[in-house]
C-alpha cells in the first residue's frame, strides 16, 4: 500500500498531550469532555467545566479567564468545537460576549480514547481467544450465501464484523507475543518467580495453538475454494455499500480510495491464513514464534532449577557430620563412619552390562551367583581372535513371513470389499451390524493415512486408492471388542489397481 505523504505531517489535535505549559489542565479538560460524551452529554458550558475543575485540589487557583484561555487554545488546535448557546443570552452584551458550549471534535475523541486504552492496557492485558477463529471461519464459509441473500447494508455490517474479528485476532496475538519478546518479557521468563506460573503459560499457549491449527486449516481451505468471480462480486458490492453511506464533506473520499481500502482489507485477511508464491502465511509464522516462546520457557525453567539446586547450602549437613565424628569413641568408629558417609577411599570400579537374575532392590549381592568376565589387555598390539562363521540362509523364514503378509492383506480385502457399494463405503450404514476387531483396526488405519494430507486421500494395502469424506454427524459402531463413537466418515474408492 502506497503512503499518502500529504497526511504524514504533525497532528495538531494531539498537541495537548505534550504541551510544554498547562498540559495537566488541557488533559483534564479533554478527559472531562470525553467522559461526558460517553454519558451522552455531548456539550458542556464554561461554568460547568469550571465547577468540575474546582473539585480537584490541583486546580484550586484556576480562574475562569484561565479556563477560557485554555479552551481557546484547544479550539485553535482542533481539539474542541465551540457552539454559541443562545438559550442563556438575555442581553445584547451577553450575545456579543458569546457564551459558548464546548464538545470534542472527532479527531480528539479518537485520540482521547487511545489514551484511555493506554492507561488500561497493563490492567486488562491481551487474551488469546479461539472464538474469534470460529467466527472468522463461519463468516468466510458463508461468503457465497451472504452475497446472494443479503442487501448492501447487511453485507456491509457482515464485512465490518468480519474485519473487526480479524483485527482483534491479529492485534491480540501480536501484542501477546510481543510481551514475551520485549525487554520486560525477557526478564519475566528468566526470573525465579516465573517458575510458579510456567505451566499455566505453556498450557495456555499450547491450547490456543491447537485451536489455531484446527481452525486455520478450515479457513485456508474455504479461502482457496472461493472462486475469483465470487471474490470480485464481494469486493464490488462492498465498494457499492460504502458509497451508499452518507458522509460529511470532511469525510468524503473517492470510489477508487474505497475500492483500494476494501481490497487491502481482503488481501490482509487472505495473507494471514494462506501461503502463496513462496511467501509463508502469517498464521504459520505466528505458530513458529509461539513454539519458540514455549521452548525458551522450558529451557529457562530448567536452567533456573539447576541454579537453585546448585545453590543449596550443605552447611547443616556438614555440621551434623562433624558432630557424629566428634561423638566417635575411637579411631575405628571414625573409620567406619567415614566409610559409611564417604565410601571406600581406594576402590577400582568395574562396569559391565550383563543380564540380571532379579530386579528386586532387596536382593543381597552376596546371594547372587558369581559371573565370569573376560578381561582383555589394554594394549595397541592386542587383537581379538576372529571366529569364522558361515552365513545363515533364512529364505524359508522370509517366505513364511511373506505368505503371512499376503494372507493378512487378502483377509483385509475380502473383509472390506463386503461393505463397499458402488465404489463407496458409508460408515453410517454399518451402525446396526456387529463388526470384527480387525475391521476396526483397518478403519482407523485408513483414517490416519488419509488425514496426513490436505486432499484426504491414501492407498490401501491391496493397492486401491480412496478419499476420506469428513462429516459433522457422529455414530456408534459396535465391534467384537467394544463400541466406538466416531464421526460418520465415508470412503470413496477409485478404480481398482491390478498392479
Amino acid at each position: 500500500m502506497k503512503l499518502n505523504i500529504d497526511k504524514m505531517g504533525g497532528i495538531s489535535a494531539a498537541s495537548y498531550l505534550s504541551a510544554p505549559n498547562d498540559a495537566l489542565l488541557y488533559r483534564t479538560i479533554m478527559r472531562t469532555l470525553y467522559i461526558e460524551k460517553e454519558a451522552y452529554h455531548s456539550q458542556m458550558s464554561t461554568e460547568e467545566l469550571f465547577d468540575r475543575l474546582k473539585q480537584y485540589d490541583e486546580f484550586s487557583t484556576v480562574t475562569q479567564d484561565k479556563l477560557k484561555s485554555a479552551l481557546s487554545q484547544l479550539t485553535e488546535w482542533g481539539c474542541v468545537s465551540p457552539m454559541q448557546d443562545p438559550r442563556r443570552v438575555r442581553t445584547i452584551e451577553e450575545y456579543q460576549n458569546k457564551v459558548y458550549r464546548y464538545s470534542l471534535t472527532e479527531d480528539a475523541v479518537i485520540i482521547e480514547r487511545m489514551t484511555v486504552e493506554l492507561e488500561q492496557m497493563f490492567s486488562e492485558g491481551n487474551t488469546l481467544s479461539s472464538s474469534l477463529l470460529v467466527r472468522i471461519n463461519d463468516a468466510v464459509r458463508d461468503i457465497p450465501v451472504v452475497i446472494g441473500d443479503k442487501s448492501n447494508k447487511e453485507l456491509n455490517e457482515w464485512w465490518r464484523n468480519l474485519q473487526e474479528d480479524f483485527k482483534r485476532l491479529n492485534r491480540n496475538f501480536s501484542d501477546y507475543l510481543f510481551s514475551f519478546y520485549s525487554v520486560k518479557g525477557e526478564k519475566l521468563i528468566t526470573s525465579v518467580q516465573f517458575l510458579a506460573h510456567k505451566e499455566k503459560f505453556i498450557e495456555y499457549l499450547r491450547d490456543f495453538i491447537t485451536q489455531l491449527q484446527k481452525h486455520s486449516v478450515k479457513i485456508e481451505n474455504n479461502l482457496k475454494r472461493l472462486a475469483p468471480q465470487t471474490r470480485d462480486i464481494l469486493l464490488r458490492r462492498m465498494t457499492e455499500s460504502e458509497m451508499e453511506i452518507p458522509r460529511t464533506n470532511s469525510e468524503m473520499i473517492s470510489t477508487e480510495e474505497i475500492r483500494e481500502k476494501i481490497q487491502n482489507e481482503w488481501n490482509g485477511l487472505y495473507a494471514w491464513f494462506v501461503s502463496s508464491q513462496g511467501r509463508e502465511s502469517t498464521c504459520n509464522s505466528a505458530m513458529e514464534y509461539t513454539n519458540d516462546i514455549i521452548r525458551k520457557m522450558v529451557n529457562n525453567a530448567i536452567l533456573l532449577m539447576q541454579l537453585q539446586n546448585a545453590g543449596i547450602s550443605r552447611k547443616q549437613d556438614y555440621r551434623k557430620y562433624m558432630q557424629l565424628f566428634a561423638d566417635c569413641e575411637n579411631i575405628n568408629d571414625a573409620h567406619c563412619l567415614s566409610a559409611h558417609v564417604f565410601g571406600v577411599m581406594h576402590v577400582a570400579h568395574y562396569k559391565y552390562n550383563s543380564a540380571c537374575e532379579t530386579d528386586s532392590i532387596f536382593e543381597n549381592a552376596a546371594d547372587l551367583a558369581p559371573q565370569v568376565f573376560e578381561v582383555k589387555p589394554v594394549t595397541r598390539t592386542y587383537k581379538p581372535r576372529i571366529k569364522s562363521e558361515g552365513v545363515a540362509l533364512r529364505s524359508f523364514e522370509k517366505e513364511i513371513c511373506r505368505q503371512k503378509k499376503i494372507e493378512a492383506v487378502r483377509r483385509e480385502r475380502e473383509m472390506t470389499e463386503a461393505y463397499i457399494k458402488n465404489h463407496r463405503m458409508n460408515l453410517a450404514d454399518l451402525t446396526g451390524q456387529s463388526l470384527s476387531g480387525e475391521f476396526r483396526i483397518t478403519l482407523l488405519k485408513w483414517i490416519a493415512l488419509a488425514s496426513q494430507n490436505t486432499r484426504k486421500t491414501a492407498i490401501t494395502d491391496f493397492g486401491r486408492r480412496f478419499r476420506l469424506i469428513p462429516s459433522h454427524d457422529y455414530i456408534t459402531l459396535h465391534f467384537e471388542d467394544g463400541a466406538l463413537y466416531m464421526p460418520a466418515y465415508a470412503f470413496e474408492f477409485g478404480e481398482e489397481n491390478n498392479e
